[in-house]
């Protein structure tokens, strides 16, 4: 009988876990989404080619970008070693 009360009680606390576990899953599904930088690679070098931005600019971009893609596949790394 305790632990069916001890079951109730906790429903709230569980459904707000899972809510707060699936937030962060779509949380780290975007800032770790390798897509997304290549993208502004991509597009750096269209602006470049089409002359938008100088060599010097789009290197500054490629080098932020590229320290933010070192950067989400090291985190993959690390939780892919933990698991």
């Amino acid at each position: 009988m305790a632990f069916l009360i001890d079951d109730i009680l906790m429903l709230p606390v569980q459904g707000f876990m899972g809510i707060f576990e699936a937030i962060k899953t779509k949380v780290d599904e975007e800032l770790y989404d390798e897509a997304k930088p290549q993208q502004e690679l991509l597009e750096a070098q269209t602006l470049l080619d089409m002359g938008e931005i100088t060599e010097e600019e789009y290197q500054k971009r490629e080098t932020r970008i590229m320290e933010r893609l070192e950067a989400i596949r090291k985190y993959k790394d690390e939780q892919e070693g933990g698991e």
